[in-house]
């Protein structure tokens, strides 16, 4: 990936911006299936061409709207959301969209004394995301 500044990361809602995020972080972690028995001769085996990938992301920011704090606080709501886009990059080297349906880990707010409310969340997978 070419060099990006990292402001112009956006976490959307459809093609409702719901964060404007000052900090992210992406993680992908593909975990192989353990078919290691004792006939493995005390090695560890591991099932070829299947595992099983998660995307994650931590984002920390200024929330727009209050979407991201309205479904955490509310425990009848689901935390899994669909349609949710994080976009990242630059005009200048290729704006990157990471889609799909992410479920809510955590959400945390903070309210410092003279700036404005701040927020963190981290989003996990749910099923298949597509990167463009």
């Amino acid at each position: 990936m070419a060099k990006a500044a990292g402001r112009t990361a956006l976490v959307k809602k459809g093609a409702t911006v719901i964060g404007g995020v000052r900090v992210s972080n992406i993680q992908v972690d593909y975990t192989p299936i353990d078919v290691t028995d004792n006939d493995s001769t005390g090695l560890q085996a591991l099932l070829d061409d299947y595992s099983m990938g998660v995307l994650s992301f931590d984002v920390e920011g200024i929330e727009k709207d209050a979407v991201l704090r309205n479904i955490a606080f509310d425990p009848a709501t689901s935390k899994k959301i669909t349609d949710l886009t994080f976009t990242f990059g630059s005009a200048e080297v290729g704006v990157d969209v990471i889609a799909g349906d992410f479920f809510m880990l955590n959400y945390k707010e903070g309210n410092d004394y003279k700036e404005a409310t701040t927020f963190s969340c981290s989003f996990t997978s749910s099923e298949a995301w597509t990167l463009s």
